[in-house]
């Protein structure tokens, strides 16, 4: 009766005994393991620190888990990251071992997990990175990693590395990971934006927000020991990801319109930034006919119903904007409540997905655009597209 039990354990424990020994031999065999966390540009700091790599003669394989997830290959080849179920941290073992069969000497992998738990378990059974970075903390995921930024600084401190280096671009809790790496045995390297805004940009509008990418690329490149103009060259070489903001302008009839897409840029500091370096979108607002009207798009999860309620509270776009549409899954009536106290009187509107070009080609001709909130669900180049077609 108990020797198919008996079978199964073994087996189970066989195959965990496995799978521990091809992680430690990845962690012998890819000597250089860097872990990329934080609240924003996680998925583009990934692809610098990759390109460096390379261009520095680095094999390098990373892993990238925002608007798409990707793999990066030493020989500069991107592939998507084919899924069977449910992202899972599993993924991440995967990556390690896929870099040691590829002879990888290094690794760079965009930190998958929201759950403290879950990242702790990424950073020391998993990735047990050389370096490890935290961005920026902003934001997002309250929900899960706090309603504070101290609370979501001490999540995010979770991928630490134990005996190796931080990098991090954020300041105003350099102590905060300082306290936690000492612990640790970890040293710590705040960056600063340089105000340099060359290689991997897509555009003008945001040069802080690339200068910071940059900056806290050149703070790991630095350690590794590349040198900038190596660094700098492979910076440039990055391929964009598809979450990386856009701009562009529309042909409706009635008027162009000026549009930007950062859908990725899901919290209200992300956006704001990117926004201040939109000129259209800090143009003279439409008054008696004058200027740009200004229309905001907030893209709406059931499963991120936070962010829009951050969002609602912390974004003076939401305010400001002269139209605030909210597309994707209808709002629960308690949020829909808030945001029409926000916004009085000018309200704010729920437009279906698939009413969305119509309404965009009847308000828009003429307008600026912005779009938030989420990714999934939006594909603005062919909502757009769509909008231009309707008389």
């Amino acid at each position: 009766m108990f020797a198919p039990l008996l079978i199964c354990l073994l087996v189970l424990l066989a195959l965990g005994g496995a799978e521990r020994l091809a992680r430690d031999r990845a962690w012998r065999e890819v000597p250089v393991r860097i872990h990329v966390n934080g609240t924003r540009a996680k998925s583009t700091l990934t692809r610098l620190i990759w390109s460096a790599l390379c261009e520095a003669g680095v094999p390098a394989l990373a892993k990238t888990t925002g608007t798409a997830a990707r793999l990066l290959l030493p020989d500069r080849r991107e592939e998507p990251v084919r899924r069977r179920g449910p992202a899972n941290i599993r993924e991440q073992l995967e990556c390690m071992r896929y870099a040691r069969r590829l002879g990888a000497r290094a690794v760079v992998v965009e930190c998958m997990a929201l759950d403290p738990t879950l990242q702790y378990v990424s950073e020391r059974e998993i990735v047990r990175a050389t370096i490890g970075v935290i961005t920026n903390v902003r934001f997002d995921h309250t929900d899960v990693m706090g309603r504070t930024l101290p609370s979501i600084a001490a999540t995010l401190a979770n991928t630490i590395p134990s005996g190796g280096t931080l990098v991090t671009g954020a300041q105003e809790f350099a102590q905060l990971f300082r306290d936690r790496a000492s612990r640790l045995g970890t040293r710590v390297v705040v960056v600063e934006p340089d105000g340099e805004s060359e290689g991997g940009g897509n555009g003008a509008g945001h040069e802080r927000w690339v200068a910071e990418d940059t900056a806290l690329a050149l703070g790991v490149t630095r350690e590794l020991g590349i040198d900038d103009t190596v660094a700098r060259r492979g910076f440039a070489r990055a391929p964009l990801d598809p979450g990386a903001v856009r701009y562009g302008a529309v042909s409706l009839a009635g008027g162009d319109a000026a549009w930007t897409d950062a859908s990725a840029a899901n919290d209200p500091d992300s956006l704001a930034l990117l926004l201040a370096g939109f000129q259209p979108w800090n143009g003279t607002r439409a008054t008696g006919g004058g200027g740009r009207s200004r229309i905001l798009v907030f893209n709406h999860r059931s499963d991120r119903v936070p962010r829009l309620s951050c969002f609602a509270e912390r974004c003076a776009a939401f305010t400001s904007a002269d139209h605030l549409v909210i597309t994707g899954c209808r709002p629960p009536l308690t949020l829909w409540g808030q945001l029409a106290r926000l916004r009085e009187p000018k309200g704010a509107e729920f437009v279906p997905s698939r009413g969305l070009a119509t309404w965009l080609a009847a308000h828009a001709p003429g307008a600026t655009l912005a779009f938030c909130g989420n990714t999934r669900g939006l594909d603005v180049p062919r909502l757009l597209e769509e909008a231009a077609s309707r008389d």
